[in-house]
């Protein structure tokens, strides 16, 4: 009887297991680089973000909370440059962010990237 209940449950453990492969969500490997940052003689930087490609996005929007005044850009690549990233005030660190949409114009996924500034 025990033999027939566990029997029961390996096999509803493998009729319930997905049948599709595994895919990376939209914007889970995201990366960012700075250059053209100097603090005092150069207060903005320019800020090359990539993240990896996901065929359900229709594109993306990224932008800079901490820039004066704040910057946003659309792209339907994988990566995006912003030119013009500034710190916080008293600070070296940016607040930047992307935001993948699907064909829909739904958001699919978001992601805040805290970045320092300093090279």
């Amino acid at each position: 009887m025990r033999a027939i209940a566990l029997l029961g449950l390996l096999a509803m453990a493998v009729a319930m297991h997905p049948s599709t492969p595994a895919f990376a969500e939209p914007l889970e490997e995201i990366t960012a680089s700075v250059s053209n940052f100097d603090g005092a003689s150069s207060p903005s930087a320019t800020v090359t973000i990539t993240w990896n490609h996901d065929g359900d996005v229709a594109n993306y929007r990224a932008g800079c909370v901490s820039c004066n005044p704040n910057t946003s850009e659309s792209t339907t690549d994988d990566s995006i440059e912003l030119h013009g990233v500034t710190p916080f005030p008293n600070g070296s660190s940016a607040m930047l962010y992307v935001v993948a949409y699907d064909s829909e114009n739904e958001i699919i996924a978001a992601k805040q990237l805290i970045v320092s500034l300093d090279l």
